[in-house]
Parts: structure tokens; C-alpha cells; sequence
């Protein structure tokens, strides 16, 4: 292919199946509403300092919300973003020594395997998050601070990943990655 690497990434992103180009647009505004919790985390955070600095008084609740409300939209609406971009840590000291097209293999059924998984996480999780809403659960601290709503996030979070890793053994197994590069032997080490 010709032409900058946004175009090149581009027209390989038109040539993807219908439901794999669904599956990174949602994780795409998955990554989107985690940026959106890292400023409201951020916007929390420095109004609670500039109240407790010039009027002496915190805003009630920041830690509860901190920990229920930000933290779990930051970390579990990035993840499937995270799998799309191939940007997760992996230790691949095996994988590394496989010709090509095992190592395709081997990493498609693990993806496969990871994402049954995580639809088995996701009902537990639903379900959790639904016993949540059932009786409002809230914070024990005063005020207390509702929580259950957040419980959704995750499930969203754990589908959204599960749906990015059945995009991704699909790509292991049809050999489109988005960064092929990460499959070439590194030259300078030998």
C-alpha cells in the first residue's frame, strides 16, 4: 500500500468484516467514556483540593467516588481499547521461538478461550450489579455515596473486552493484526 499510515490504516480498517469494525468502534467509545472518567476524576479531585484549601471544606465523598466511581470507568472501559491496540502486557518467551502461522494458532484459541471466560465474568458480574440496584447499595460512609449504578460499568467493561478478544482471534486467525510488527523477530538482538 501507498500513502500515509492513516490512510493505510484506513483502507484496511473499510476491508474488516461488518461486526469486527462494530466491535472496534465500541471499543473505541468504551476508551472514549474512560477518558471522560479520567477528567471527571480529575475535575473531582482538584475541586475537592480547592475546597478544602480556600474554604476548608471537602467535598463529602471524593474517596468513595474515587474508588466506585472513576477507578472502575478508567480501568475496565480501557480494556477492550487496550486488546484492539495489541497494548496489553505479554510475556511471549515461547511464542517467539513458533513459525508464524502456530503462533497465530496458539494465540487465536487462547483469545478464544479469554473471551468464554469473560462472558462467564460478565454474568457473574450482571448479576451482582443487579442484586446492587435491587437494594440501592450505597457507601457506609456519611454521606453515603451510590455505588450500584458503577456495578454496570464494569459488566460493560468485561463485554467490551470479550467482544475485542473474539475480534482478536479473528485477526490471529485470518493473520490481520494491527501491528504485524510485533510478530518480527528483532534483528538488532541477534
Amino acid at each position: 500500500m501507498t500513502g500515509s499510515p492513516e490512510a493505510q490504516t484506513s483502507q484496511t480498517a473499510e476491508k474488516l468484516p461488518l461486526p469486527i469494525r462494530l466491535i472496534d468502534g465500541l471499543s473505541g467509545l468504551s476508551a472514549a467514556l474512560a477518558a471522560a472518567g479520567l477528567v471527571l476524576l480529575a475535575l473531582n479531585v482538584f475541586l475537592d483540593v480547592l475546597g478544602r484549601t480556600f474554604l476548608h471544606r471537602a467535598i463529602p465523598g471524593t474517596i468513595d467516588m474515587t474508588i466506585n466511581w472513576w477507578m472502575p470507568m478508567l480501568a475496565l472501559l480501557a480494556f477492550g481499547y487496550t486488546e484492539k491496540m495489541q497494548d496489553h502486557i505479554k510475556v511471549t518467551v515461547l511464542l517467539d521461538s513458533l513459525p508464524l502461522g502456530l503462533r497465530r494458532a496458539i494465540e487465536g484459541v487462547f483469545s478464544l478461550l479469554a473471551a468464554v471466560l469473560l462472558m462467564f465474568l460478565a454474568y457473574y458480574t450482571w448479576v451482582d450489579a443487579a442484586r446492587s440496584a435491587k437494594i440501592g447499595e450505597t457507601t457506609s460512609s456519611s454521606p453515603p455515596v451510590m455505588i450500584w449504578p458503577f456495578k454496570f460499568v464494569a459488566v460493560a467493561g468485561v463485554i467490551v473486552l470479550s467482544l475485542q478478544l473474539l475480534a482478536t482471534a479473528w485477526r490471529h486467525f485470518s493473520g490481520r493484526l494491527p501491528r504485524e510488527i510485533d510478530f518480527d523477530v528483532d534483528e538488532a538482538a541477534l
